[in-house]
């Protein structure tokens, strides 16, 4: 009898203990690192320092962010998701490896890099004339024919230049005149389409207008705007600025762009349960590296996004500083 009801008890322990792994945020073991605490993000954004291992006022030397950040595609936007911002106006830069936070070596992690959150930017591409131009409005760079591009600079037959959009990645694009630039909010654009083929396209050559003799100039069209709809379904406005460079000679077109802010750590901590439960959970064996304004080597782990109660908004990890 007695042996019954021992294993009865055990049955149970284990139960309960397997019920509650299905229903409650894992929250890894806390070994000897230093740990933090913040107030509710939702609420209020917290500034962390490194150097003061606490929480410090906006206008000190801070590290981190912590607060609601919300996602380039402008369909989700009304969803708020918790995420970590970077000083970058003071040099912090970071990134994050899928390893165990116990074997990662912070000053050897490499690609880190600094969040972009000046969405205004202007671009002078190389000459088109020459060979296509793809750009990626994302990385606010150009990249490779096989890379992830938005659109591609180059010329027809008759030497016009054309932007071409990336149909195979699903980016769209739209032309809008009588349109200040200024003003416009992208996300409230709609009737975006994707090019047909080589010769039936969303923007193409409607990027210049020809001037005509004696100057056979290509000059920007007044108070015409482009938006297009990017591969990771963030949507950008853009104008053309210029076809010329400083030397006054054609095919290197400049534009200027309002895009999403990038960062490098962003709401990539935390990650959705789904439906059962609803929680934000930390990865596993994710660890984010940072380089402080002190210019050390940081790490730390996500632990929780709840505090004792229960209740959201509250983000709790793990660090050291090397």
């Amino acid at each position: 009898m007695k042996k019954l009801i021992f294993l009865t008890s055990l049955f149970v322990l284990l139960y309960t203990g397997c019920e509650k792994d299905k229903t409650d945020p894992v929250t890894p073991p806390v070994t000897g690192a230093n740990t933090f605490s913040s107030s509710n993000v939702k609420t209020k954004p917290v500034y962390f320092s490194f150097s003061a291992k606490d929480s410090v006022q906006s206008s000190q030397q801070w590290d981190l962010k912590l607060t609601t950040l919300y996602s380039p595609d402008d369909s989700l936007r009304q969803f708020p998701f918790p995420g970590i911002v970077l000083n970058s106006s003071l040099g912090v830069l970071g990134t994050y490896v899928d390893q165990k936070f116990d074997l990662v070596n912070p000053s050897a992690v490499t690609g880190l890099k600094k969040d972009i959150v000046d969405t205004v930017g202007t671009d002078s591409t190389r000459n088109i004339k020459t060979t296509p131009v793809y750009y990626s409005f994302d990385l606010r760079d150009t990249t490779t024919a096989d890379g992830n591009w938005d659109i591609k600079w180059t010329i027809n037959l008759s030497n016009e230049p054309l932007i071409i959009l990336n149909k195979d990645k699903g980016v769209t694009g739209k032309v809008l005149d009588n349109t200040d630039f200024t003003t416009l909010s992208a996300a409230l654009v709609t009737g975006l389409e994707t090019d047909v083929n080589d010769t039936t396209l969303a923007i193409g050559n409607k990027c210049f207008l020809y001037a005509g003799p004696p100057t056979h100039k290509l000059n920007p069209v007044a108070n015409r705007v482009f938006v297009v709809r990017t591969i990771n379904g963030a949507r950008v406005k853009f104008r053309t600025l210029n076809y010329y460079n400083a030397a006054g000679t054609s095919g290197f077109p400049k534009i200027e762009f309002v895009a999403p802010e990038r960062y490098s750590l962003g709401t990539f901590v935390l990650k959705y349960a789904g439906p059962q439960t609803h929680k934000l959970n930390p990865y596993t064996d994710r660890t984010f590296v940072v380089k402080t304004v002190d210019g050390k080597f940081a790490k730390f782990e996500m632990l929780s996004y709840y505090n004792d109660a229960g209740a959201s908004g509250y983000m709790k990890f793990k660090y050291e500083i090397q």
